[in-house]
């Protein structure tokens, strides 16, 4: 027996954005447009059709029996009623927010306890509903009958709370489409299904490291309406969210990701995906975020959520009919004034990107922002070749080697030698050292860090304190003036080695938490509070969708705090990083050298946006 159960059709005070409850509210026409689609997209018979006392919902049961070409018994109930807002009733509810706060409103909207004044809570609605489920419903499907339920949000949540779908402790962040059908199969109520037009397909490909990662396409009669790969990092931080990989030694040395591909094809079932779906990155990514249900995506895995989230976004673009970077900025509620971001380029490799001597694992150069992106492009060029000249006559063929992200990996033994030849190839560049170019470092440090002794081991035979390793950093700074950004100088953990850091040098240099943040809202609320930071490198996968990155940004960003959009060293040919940076207003964004196929995309999407900007 199956159990269809639908939200109605968008209501004229849906439309509105109105607290409804049990006002007596009709449908708009796209609320009858979905009534329509949705009869029209059920294929299966059901004998009698259970519907609430108000007329939105009564019409949209009577529009999908006549569109689905089926005359069943139906019965109404005020006990399948919206939830009671009380005095909340008419009140728009983005002006309500902003009397008593989001967080307030969202409590009398969905809270299990809490009630609106004069309104029900949850469990009023769950105890209501129960009791005509038990006495009317439930009789109906032990004789085998084929169920349609018509109703509200909230009371098709008291009913997925009865049937078991879901708990108290998540049914709050269940979010139900208007006029899409949730399909049941009883007596087994613990899950459900969606029906889209909207296919999800993935395969495996290989990243620029040549591991595993995911490809996702989203299809519609045969045709690509939007594709999202899955980065994968080399330094990672402890809070990231976790990379889900099979861990089979026989196949791809346990990095294949077919768990990750089948939570994917999951995805086909549990979301709802239409077009006005689509058109809001924001509900897809609060569905991947439900779905999963942990901050580090330890159940889907972080590489689905990051690939899916890829692909809603480039889908989402594509069904606007609008540039990524616009669709972006629009959902999000950037304004327009877009600007190119300043490259941030690794030309010179140490650490776990190169595995020499040089135990940093990042020299960036950073061109001005005084002149074009396509100029900036050209800076990054002159210095990239002219080092690379310089490395080749100094140390012989082998250093002119290429890591990870496109830098140079020569044999190196100190930060002050791989500084100096990168000067060496800005002035040779015919650039003014601190003007058209700046330097930058990523210096990992929890890569270089010993937990045990508590000490940093900064060059071959140098361990540090916390404290000897920020008279370290200041030293350098006096020697190469044009040192203006620092990233992840400490271990993640050493919160007090970042608050000295920040207090001596915040006011003359980009502090940067990779590691320290892994853009967590949570975590980079906690380290501004306690000032660990400055800027913050923003890397999508760290925390699993865009939605919840760009949270991160904002949270920066109102503190008139940098953002620097990321890749990843193990990168695919996927350029949304571009389109976001520009989108979110990220003054800077890391792209590794000009080198790579993977790298090279995202300065030919910039180039592009830059063109599309001017014209």
């Amino acid at each position: 027996m199956r159990l269809t159960i639908v939200r109605h059709g968008e209501s004229e005070w849906n439309h509105l954005n109105l607290f409804t409850g049990f006002e007596d509210i009709d449908l708009t026409l796209n609320g009858v447009k979905e009534a329509e689609l949705c009869g029209l997209s059920i294929d299966n018979k059901f004998d009698i059709a259970f519907t609430s006392l108000l007329r939105r919902a009564r019409r949209t049961c009577n529009i999908i029996c006549e569109k689905s070409n089926q005359i069943p018994q139906i019965i109404s109930s005020h006990k399948l009623n919206e939830r009671d807002y009380g005095d909340l009733t008419g009140k728009n509810k983005k002006e309500t927010a902003e009397i008593y706060g989001e967080k307030q409103v969202q409590l009398w909207r969905r809270s299990v306890d809490v009630r609106p004044p004069n309104g029900e809570n949850l469990i009023d609605v769950i105890k209501r509903v129960r009791e005509y489920y038990e006495d009317e419903i439930k009789p109906k499907l032990d004789e085998g009958k084929n169920i349609l339920i018509v109703a509200h949000g909230n009371s098709i949540r008291a009913l997925l709370v009865i049937l078991n779908v879901f708990s108290l402790n998540n049914i709050s962040e269940f979010e139900i489409p208007t006029g899409k059908p949730i399909f049941i199969e009883y007596p087994n109520t613990t899950n459900y299904t969606f029906k889209n037009n909207f296919f999800i397909k993935g395969r495996q490909i290989l990243d620029s490291r040549g591991n595993p990662t995911i490809e996702a396409d989203l299809i519609q009669n045969n045709k690509l309406i939007g594709r999202g790969t899955a980065p994968s990092g080399a330094s990672t931080g402890s809070n990231e969210a976790i990379e889900l990989r099979d861990n089979l030694d026989y196949t791809f040395m346990g990095k294949s990701v077919h768990k990750a591909l089948y939570n994917l094809d999951l995805l086909n079932k549990f979301m709802y995906l239409d077009e006005k779906t689509l058109k809001d990155l924001k509900k897809c990514d609060n569905q991947l975020i439900f779905l999963d249900g942990t901050q580090l995506k330890e159940n889907l895995g972080g590489n689905t959520t990051t690939a899916a989230s890829f692909l809603f976004a480039d889908a989402g673009a594509n069904v606007s009919n609008m540039q990524l970077y616009e669709y972006l900025a629009k959902v999000y509620g950037y304004n327009n004034n877009f600007k190119l971001p300043i490259p941030m380029v690794n030309i010179l490799n140490g650490g776990k990107h190169a595995g020499g001597k040089l135990k940093i694992q990042e020299f960036m150069i950073m061109p001005t922002d005084k002149v074009s992106f396509y100029k900036r492009t050209e800076y990054v060029y002159l210095v990239y070749h002219n080092l690379k000249k310089l490395l080749k006559q100094k140390y012989g063929d082998s250093s002119i080697n290429i890591g990870d992200e496109g830098g140079f990996a020569p044999n190196l033994n100190t930060p002050d030698e791989a500084l100096n030849i990168i000067e060496e190839a800005v002035i040779k560049s015919n650039l003014n050292l601190g003007i058209d170019i700046t330097l930058a470092l990523d210096c990992a440090a929890s890569e270089f860090y010993n937990k045990e002794t508590g000490k940093y081991q900064v060059e071959e035979e140098l361990e540090l304190s916390s404290n000897e390793l920020v008279e370290y950093y200041l030293s350098l700074k006096e020697r190469h003036p044009a040192l203006l950004s620092i990233e992840d100088a400490f271990d993640e953990k050493d919160y007090n080695g970042w608050k000295i850091f920040t207090e001596k040098m915040g006011d003359q240099i980009m502090i940067v938490g990779d590691d320290l943040f892994t853009t967590n809202p949570k975590i980079i609320k906690k380290g501004m509070k306690e000032n660990w930071a400055n800027s913050l490198l923003l890397k999508v996968n760290q925390i699993g969708t865009i939605s919840e990155a760009v949270e991160a940004a904002k949270l920066m960003q109102d503190k008139n705090c940098e953002v620097i959009v990321s890749h990843r060293s193990g990168e695919t040919n996927n350029t949304l990083i571009s389109d976001l940076a520009v989108a979110i207003n990220a003054k800077y964004i890391k792209l590794g050298a000009p080198a790579r196929g993977e790298r090279v995309a995202k300065y030919n999407r910039l180039l592009e946006i830059e063109e599309n900007l001017l014209n």
